[in-house]
């Protein structure tokens, strides 16, 4: 029975968002953070190789990324009770599956298929597309105030994992996480208003066509690689940023606060972001949350101390932090509400594919120079260009007839 109805024009439903808030939380937490949380009680307890079960995430993401265009698609085609019953039912299923693997080949398919699951049918490239649906005249502020709910993913799910691992074991615990995101997903399905396909005229573009728009226009190519260096910086301080601090003096305790109070301070860049879009633009909030990371990068390379390590975790907290809905606001703004699902997804997939290349890379450097503080360079050089290009993107300014951040107008496109 759906519970939800339509907010008065342009106000937020912050029921609706809540609830697309809270599967965005089960979707990154239950297996995408918790991941990292159960490695070392499965290596522990199997005695599996590390690089076999490290390799199994691996896998997960490159699925995550393919899966997130078909759950966009799907979205497109189906609309979002469809999708979540999918994401919810099979992924909490793959999940379970995974607490009984018996070997590291089943763990590693079983987790593959979780990961995608979950992450294509749950990711932001589905709630952000969601909610603009539900509020196309405020799709700027929904999508802030969901990724505001998003931030807590981390928050909740790592301290939770480790408590129900300490007390169950692994196999337990992935059963809970699994029971725990199907009920979420079903929840949603069942209580928000179903967000339909916009109505066309037109036949469906074929994923091909949606992944070419990505770079079919100047301002188009412009985001799709200044998102691509962004992932490779952002990833990069995701897996380097303890290892980089430790290796600069600060004990492993400190640096692993730090790091936290680095995820804790993405809400720093996402709660006064409305303002900031409205009076920069998003071309140039985005530039701005890219130059934090790029300033971020310059701090870690010197936080062998706890004052430029804190300020390192406040910039680029700011920085990673605002990235998340200022990738939704710009897709919103250069391309079609009709293929809007598709085409987040296939940013996701960008994303994901940055996001592998980033510690790849620095581990190559660090390998071949012997310092972990050159890692920094791939951080600061990757951010400043993806910061430059941010500025040709061009879509501060909403076209005449159509409100900031949002609104429905055809494609742009001098096709």
């Amino acid at each position: 029975m759906t519970t939800s109805v339509a907010p008065p024009p342009g106000r937020i439903d912050h029921v609706a968002v809540a609830v697309l808030g809270l599967v965005t939380i089960a979707a990154y937490g239950s297996w995408y953070y918790a991941f990292g949380v159960l490695f070392d009680p499965i290596l522990t307890a199997t005695g599996w190789r590390e690089s076999t079960v490290a390799a199994s995430f691996s896998v997960g993401i490159v699925v995550n990324g393919f899966a997130s265009m078909a759950g966009g698609r799907l979205l497109d085609r189906l609309g979002s009770r469809t999708v979540f019953l999918i994401g919810g039912i099979g992924g909490g299923a793959a999940l379970a599956a995974t607490s009984l693997a018996p070997d590291p080949l089943v763990f590693a398919l079983t987790s593959a298929v979780a990961m995608g699951l979950l992450g294509g049918f749950g990711f932001y490239h589905v709630t952000m597309t969601c909610a603009v649906r539900l509020h196309p005249e405020r799709s700027a502020r929904a999508i802030a105030v969901l990724t505001i709910w998003g931030a807590f993913a981390s928050a909740i799910y790592l301290p939770a994992t480790a408590a129900l691992v300490d007390r169950y074991d692994w196999r337990p615990t992935i059963r809970i996480l699994a029971v725990i995101v199907a009920a979420v997903f079903v929840l949603a399905a069942v209580v928000l208003r179903p967000v339909r396909p916009e109505p066309s005229d037109e036949p469906p573009a074929s994923m091909l066509r949606i992944l070419a728009r990505t770079v079919d226009r100047p301002d188009r190519r412009a985001f799709t690689l200044a998102l691509a260096l962004g992932w490779i910086a952002m990833s990069t301080i995701l897996v380097y940023q303890v290892p980089v601090m430790t290796a600069a003096g600060l004990p492993l305790a400190t640096a692993a606060t730090v790091a936290g109070l680095r995820g804790f301070s993405q809400t720093a860049g996402r709660i006064p972001l409305g303002p900031i879009v409205e009076r920069l633009g998003s071309a140039r909030s985005m530039s701005l949350a890219l130059g934090a990371i790029a300033a971020g990068g310059v701090v870690l390379a010197f936080a062998g101390h706890i004052a430029p390590a804190i300020a390192f975790a406040l910039l680029a907290g700011f920085g990673i932090g605002a990235m998340s809905p200022l990738q939704g606001i710009v897709v919103e703004e250069l391309f079609d509400r009709d293929t809007l699902g598709a085409t987040m997804g296939s940013y996701n997939l960008i994303g994901m594919g940055g996001g592998a290349l980033g510690p790849a890379l620095a581990g190559v450097l660090a390998d071949s120079s012997g310092s972990r503080r050159l890692v920094t360079g791939v951080i600061v050089v990757c951010a400043i260009a993806a910061s430059i290009l941010a500025l040709r993107i061009g879509t501060g300014a909403a076209p005449p007839g159509r409100p900031s951040g949002g609104g429905d107008t055809p494609d742009r496109a001098s096709e």
